[in-house]
């Protein structure tokens, strides 16, 4: 049996996310978004239109840091609600060809009703994880269930809103630890997929179990070089990061629903059905399919144009839930044939 001390790190997690509920009345936006200098997007009615940013100007300073050290920037803090920050912008008029360099007083207000509302849905979705995984484990504590719970608790890491910490040093750690146990939930559910709801030869060998979770080594390092070194110019080692951080998140998913799907494609119609996996398969499948769709779409237009992009997340809250439905089921059946006496 495993100890019921593990509720501890969990209600902890779950304290950290009602903190960021929390908070949320208090985050400010600017209404603009902005990437390699340039703003991409103005929102409508937004604080940045109303100072009169425009899609495509070209940010040069921000309250008088180049937006090429954000390294400097990343450790300003963060703007109050009400603040009015200074923009240095550079404009091309599109007719003329004229470069003009204009100042832009953008005083930021609380998130709108629809940004605060996609945070809190995907705080909710995140509870959900983490609330599915817990249940599955005080009910069952099997190793399948500890590895979900592990799952869900690696998951709901990103989906919680977190708190805004005032110390750069401090929120430059909590965000590498949250960053670096949502990368073991991949791994967590690489591995329950090779032992739920049979054990997989393949587990059974040592190197399988060390590369399943050798990863994790490595994977804080490439996204710290990511995040963190975003002022370096993507010729170096950054592009390069990205890539490889890349890779190996698509190699957890393809190798989990590979071993899904052998799970599915090897079990008769009746282990199936016992053991819960029509559940977590088509949980997977709904849940996944609009994300991917919209990641696929991401590589020919702009996402953000998308009706409805921003809630293309809402399907991921059947994979919790299906899992959850799944492993309980396989644990009744399991109980059932323990209690029934062989003739």
């Amino acid at each position: 049996m495993y100890p019921r001390r593990w509720i501890v790190p969990a209600a902890l997690l779950g304290l950290w996310g009602l903190w960021g509920f929390l908070d949320l009345g208090r985050t400010p936006t600017g209404g603009f978004d902005w990437g390699n200098a340039e703003v991409l997007a103005v929102e409508p009615g937004g604080p940045a239109d109303q100072a009169g940013l425009k899609e495509g100007d070209r940010i040069l300073t921000m309250d008088g840091i180049p937006v090429t050290d954000l390294t400097a920037l990343r450790r300003q803090p963060r703007t109050e609600i009400g603040e009015t920050r200074v923009l240095v912008v550079e404009r091309t008029d599109a007719a003329t060809g004229a470069t003009t360099t204009e100042n832009f007083g953008i005083t930021y207000s609380g998130l709108p009703l629809r940004d605060r509302t996609v945070n809190i849905v995907a705080g909710l979705i995140g509870f959900a994880f983490l609330l599915s995984g817990l249940t599955v484990f005080l009910k069952t504590q099997s190793t399948p269930a500890l590895l979900f719970a592990l799952v869900g608790f690696g998951f709901s890491t990103m989906l919680l809103p977190s708190p805004y910490i005032g110390s750069y040093e401090l929120r430059l750690i909590t965000s590498t630890l949250l960053f670096l146990v949502f990368l073991a939930g991949f791994a967590c559910l690489l591995h329950l997929l090779l032992v739920f709801p049979k054990r997989k030869r393949v587990i059974e060998k040592k190197v399988v179990a060390w590369l399943v979770y050798s990863p994790i080594a490595v994977l804080p390092l490439l996204g710290a070089v990511t995040y963190y070194g975003m002022d370096l110019p993507l010729g170096t080692i950054r592009a390069p990061a990205a890539v490889l951080l890349g890779v190996i998140l698509i190699g957890y998913v393809v190798l989990s629903l590979g071993a899904l799907v052998h799970s599915f494609v090897t079990a008769s119609p009746g282990e199936r059905a016992a053991e819960g996996l029509n559940l977590m398969l088509a949980g997977v499948v709904v849940g996944l399919l609009p994300m991917t769709a919209m990641m696929v779409a991401g590589m020919f237009v702009r996402t953000d144009l998308v009706p409805g992009g921003d809630w293309m997340f809402l399907p991921l809250i059947l994979i919790p839930i299906s899992f959850a439905a799944a492993l309980l089921k396989a644990a009744r059946a399991s109980s059932q044939e323990t209690a029934t006496p062989s003739v």
